[in-house]
């Protein structure tokens, strides 16, 4: 082995961008926002009845299941207007943290008012790159991005978070893996080995 050369590590790295949309984007993100926020409440009110009626803990696999009924149903299916994985990441994000609930690790989530949703997760079944240009699923055209001096490379990029600052401040958080290169220790001395400390 050579002990000169630096190791390899695949790490998660977080990017931030600022980005100003268009009036179609902007329609969908805000609506998006508010049928994500449909499905968090759904998705709670259904972990709350299983759990106290019987302590019964769903696995995201039937909580994913019956989320796809609830879109069914006349009533709901308005949501199918917009991109189904940011729906199926806010029933995966609460799943994970009423699982915690239930373990004792945090409190009870609660509902969310009208407004109070701010962020949609995007996963790469999501969203397009092409070159610099990201275009999110339902939109017509790709997201005008302040790039700053870093960009990840598009084939390492896993996900894509929209948040919603306020009416007029939207920023993408992009995280990738990406493989970097650390120095390997070196490893001590034989003289620093099992040396005896003296005797006061």
């Amino acid at each position: 082995m050579d002990l000169t050369k630096p190791m390899t590590h695949l790490v998660k790295r977080g990017y931030e961008y600022t980005f100003d949309p268009d009036d179609q984007q902007l329609r969908n993100l805000e609506e998006t926002l508010e049928a994500v926020r449909a499905v968090y409440n759904w998705s709670l009110s259904v972990f709350q009845r299983e759990w106290r009626r019987d302590e019964s803990k769903l696995s995201y696999a039937e909580i994913s299941a019956r989320l796809t009924q609830w879109k069914n149903q006349p009533a709901n299916r308005w949501v199918k207007a917009y991109s189904s994985v940011p729906l199926q990441q806010i029933a995966r994000q609460l799943h994970t943290e009423y699982h915690a609930f239930t373990n004792q690790r945090r409190p009870e989530p609660v509902p969310k008012e009208h407004g109070e949703q701010s962020e949609l997760v995007y996963s790469r079944a999501g969203y397009y790159l092409k070159g610099r240009e990201v275009k999110l699923a339902k939109h017509k055209a790709p997201l005008d991005i302040i790039w700053g001096l870093e960009r990840p490379n598009r084939d390492d990029i896993t996900s894509i978070t929209v948040i919603r600052e306020d009416e007029e401040y939207w920023r993408l958080w992009i995280v990738a893996e990406e493989f970097v290169e650390v120095p390997r220790q070196k490893p001590p001395e034989c003289s620093e080995c099992g040396r005896a400390m003296d005797a006061d």
